[in-house]
């Protein structure tokens, strides 16, 4: 197996290639002065099931208004016990490539409350609800409601791919599940490409777990095994894995769904 430094090396070499127009482009949108704008928006799906949704997006010059065209949306979902802001330099370099960044704190696995792992299974339908707030909204027109990609970590990545079950919408295309496991419905609708990472010696989803998903796709696919990494610590700007990692992610989406 090649060794992390040539992995990285070769991620980098992709992303150089990928992510440079996407990234001009937002911004000779925006105009000069343009910077990231986080807020929090408030949904819920019924009594019981807040979803508030932090949003990252690149705003208008001299403003908090989002940036002049129509992006597409990242939906982004957070494991168990975590919270949306703690992916923000994830988040902040995707809506600087142009992307629209919306991340729900789930009702039942989030930081702020006793967590229950059986309430994953209920959070694609949170996921899928949030995207349909989004696009229905005040932020519709400047959104690309038709080019969605789907990202999400441990619980957050099972959490993605159990959106794209039967009857999963035409928007959803591609998917990333970064030490996610397989969900409990299977893989049915429309066909959308996905991307796996997952450390190999991570003891809190094993990676044979994230190969079981990976087999259990029928569309086009690639996974990524993250030698000598745990639990996600390469999501941490601080990690020497961080560059390579992020940037194979956004190079991902920049081919799937472009900015």
């Amino acid at each position: 197996m090649r060794g992390i430094g040539t992995v990285a090396a070769a991620l980098l070499l992709l992303m150089s290639g990928c992510g440079t127009v996407p990234r001009a482009q937002a911004a000779a949108a925006a105009g000069t002065g343009s910077r990231v704008v986080s807020r929090v928006v408030q949904f819920a799906r019924g009594k019981g099931r807040p979803l508030p949704t932090t949003l990252w997006y690149l705003s208008a010059a001299g403003g908090t208004g989002v940036a002049p065209g129509r992006h597409p949306i990242i939906l982004f979902s957070h494991g168990l016990g975590g919270l949306p802001e703690q992916f923000a330099p994830l988040a902040t370099g995707w809506a600087k490539a142009g992307y629209v960044v919306a991340a729900p704190a789930y009702p039942h696995t989030n930081g702020r409350v006793r967590v229950d792992r059986d309430d994953i299974r209920r959070q694609p339908a949170d996921a899928a609800f949030v995207l349909e707030k989004l696009t229905t909204g005040d932020l519709a027109p400047h959104l690309d409601g038709d080019h969605v990609a789907a990202v999400g970590f441990s619980a957050g990545g099972t959490t993605t791919l159990g959106m794209f079950r039967k009857g999963h919408s035409r928007a959803l295309r591609a998917a990333v599940s970064i030490a996610g496991r397989r969900p409990a419905s299977a893989f049915a609708g429309p066909p959308a490409p996905m991307l796996f990472l997952h450390g190999e010696a991570d003891r809190v989803v094993p990676i044979k777990a994230g190969k079981d998903a990976y087999a259990s796709v029928p569309w086009p696919k690639q996974f990524i095994p993250i030698p000598a990494a745990g639990h996600g610590q390469y999501l941490n700007p601080g990690d020497p894995n961080y560059p390579a990692i992020s940037a194979r992610i956004l190079a991902f989406l920049t081919e799937h769904v472009p900015a």
